[in-house]
C-alpha cells in the first residue's frame, strides 16, 4: 500500500516520468578495444564503486571500429545504471554515468525524464532493494518492465532540488570517511617499507631465510558434502575463496568435531596464516584472528613466533605478493605447492623490530575499530535520512 504523501506529491510509476531500457551487449574481441576512448561501463565497474553519483572510470574502452560494427548506443551523462542480470543483481550497485558512456546490456539504464531530477532519482534508487521488484527471488535477475513498473514518490522539482543537496552533503561525509579509512591502510604500508624498506630489493641486507625452516606447514580439507550434517558445527571452516589478505574473522561454513576425525581438515592455531595455492586464489592470504580449520587449497603456515611475528609476516606476505605469484607454476592453471613456499626466501629483520612494528600494527588497529563505529554511525545517519526524504518528512 502507497504511503500518503505531503501536498504537492506524487506517485509515479518509474516508467512514466523516465526513460527505461538496457546497454548493449560486448563487443567479443581485442580489435573493438585497441586504442579505445570511449568508456564501456560493465557491471564489475558499478560494482567496484558500489554506489556513485559519478562513475567515471571503467575498466574497458572501445574504439571507433567496435561504435561502428557493433552499432553501440552511446548514453549520456547522468544515466543511473542498475545490474539486471548475473550474480550482482541482488547486490543493488547504483551509479550514475559521469560522461556519456557505452554500456554493458546486463546493466539496466534509466534516463530522468524533465520531471525528475536524475540525482534525486539516484538516491532514491539507493533505497529500492531489487529482490522488492522482482517475481522470482531464486534467480538473480531483473525484468525491465519490472523496474519500469517501480513507484517513485515524486515532489516537484524545486523539493527535489532542495533534497538533493541534503544527500549529497551527506554522502559526501560518507566517501570522507571512506577516504580516511584508504588512508590508514596506507598508512601501514608506508610505516612498513619505512621500517623494513622494499623487501624484494632489500636494501637494508637483512638475513635472507627460507620459509621452510620458520614455521609449520600443514593443508586443510573437506568433509564429505554427502553428509550435511558434517557442516553444522562450530569450527570455523575457511575456503580459499574467503582469503582476504588481511584478518580472518567469520567464515561462511561451520563443521563439526566428527567432520575433523574423518576428513583431512584440522584446527590450526590463532595466528595462523592461511594461504591460497590454486589458480586465482594463490597468492591470497589471511590471518587467522581464532582457531579455525580450512579446506585443502588453503595452506596453513603455523610461524616459529619468537622469531617471525604474523603481524610482520602478513604485511611482509602482501609486500611480496607479485613474486610469490610468479612462482606459480603450471600451463592451463597455475598453482603454487608446499615445496615452492617453504624453498621461498625472504628477509628477516631482528624480532625486536618486528615486535615493534606489531606494537604500530597494534594501536593502528584500534584507530581502525574506532572509524568503523564512525562508518556506522555515518551510514545511520545517511539511511535516516533517505527514509525521510522519500516519506516527505526531510523538506517540508
Amino acid at each position: 500500500m502507497e504511503k500518503k504523501l505531503p501536498e504537492g506529491w506524487e506517485w509515479k510509476r518509474l516508467g512514466d516520468v523516465a526513460t527505461v531500457g538496457a546497454g548493449n551487449s560486448a563487443p567479443q574481441g581485442e580489435q573493438y578495444f585497441t586504442d579505445g576512448i570511449y568508456p564501456f561501463v560493465r557491471t564489475k565497474d558499478a560494482g567496484r564503486e558500489k554506489a556513485t553519483i559519478c562513475l567515471v572510470n571503467t575498466t574497458d574502452k572501445v574504439n571507433n571500429f567496435a561504435v561502428k560494427e557493433c552499432r553501440l548506443k552511446l548514453l549520456p551523462a547522468k544515466t543511473l545504471i542498475v545490474p539486471k542480470s548475473g550474480a550482482s543483481t541482488f547486490l543493488n550497485h547504483r551509479a550514475l554515468l559521469g560522461k556519456p558512456s557505452y554500456v554493458s546490456s546486463h546493466l539496466a539504464t534509466v534516463i530522468a525524464g524533465n520531471d525528475l531530477l536524475p540525482e534525486y532519482l539516484y538516491f532514491w534508487s539507493l533505497t529500492i532493494d531489487v529482490k522488492q521488484l522482482t517475481h522470482d527471488v531464486n534467480y538473480p535477475s531483473l525484468r525491465l518492465s519490472e523496474l519500469e513498473s517501480a513507484k517513485i514518490p515524486l515532489p516537484p522539482l524545486e523539493t527535489q532540488r532542495k533534497i538533493v543537496a541534503i544527500l549529497e552533503k551527506a554522502d559526501e561525509t560518507k566517501r570522507l570517511r571512506m577516504q580516511a579509512d584508504g588512508l590508514t591502510n596506507q598508512l601501514l604500508q608506508s610505516v612498513f617499507l619505512e621500517m623494513f624498506g622494499d623487501p624484494v630489493k632489500n636494501p637494508k641486507g637483512w638475513e635472507m631465510v627460507k620459509l621452510g625452516d620458520f614455521g609449520d606447514w600443514a593443508s586443510g580439507g573437506t568433509p564429505s558434502r554427502t553428509k550435511p550434517e558434517y557442516f553444522q558445527g562450530n569450527i570455523p571452516w575457511f575456503t580459499a575463496g574467503e582469503l582476504n589478505d588481511s584478518y580472518l574473522l567469520n567464515s561462511k561454513e561451520r563443521i563439526t568435531e566428527e567432520a575433523l576425525e574423518v576428513s583431512a581438515a584440522k584446527i590450526f592455531p590463532k595466528e595462523t596464516m592461511l594461504i591460497g595455492m590454486y589458480d586465482t586464489a594463490a597468492f591470497k592470504m589471511g590471518l587467522l584472528l581464532h582457531p579455525a580449520s580450512s579446506n585443502q587449497a588453503c595452506a596453513a603456515f603455523i610461524l616459529k613466533k619468537e622469531e617471525f611475528d604474523s603481524l610482520f609476516a602478513l604485511h611482509l606476505f602482501k609486500a611480496m605478493k607479485p613474486v610469490f605469484l610468479s612462482k606459480r607454476r603450471g600451463v592451463r592453471q597455475k598453482n603454487l605447492s608446499q615445496t615452492i613456499i617453504k624453498n621461498f626466501e625472504v628477509p628477516l629483520p631482528p624480532f625486536s623490530l618486528q615486535t615493534e612494528f606489531r606494537q604500530i600494527v597494534e594501536r593502528v588497529e584500534k584507530m581502525r575499530q574506532n572509524q568503523k563505529q564512525s562508518q556506522q554511525e555515518i551510514n545511520n545517519l545517511f539511511n535516516a535520512l533517505m527514509q525521510k526524504a522519500f516519506a516527505g518528512e526531510l523538506i517540508t
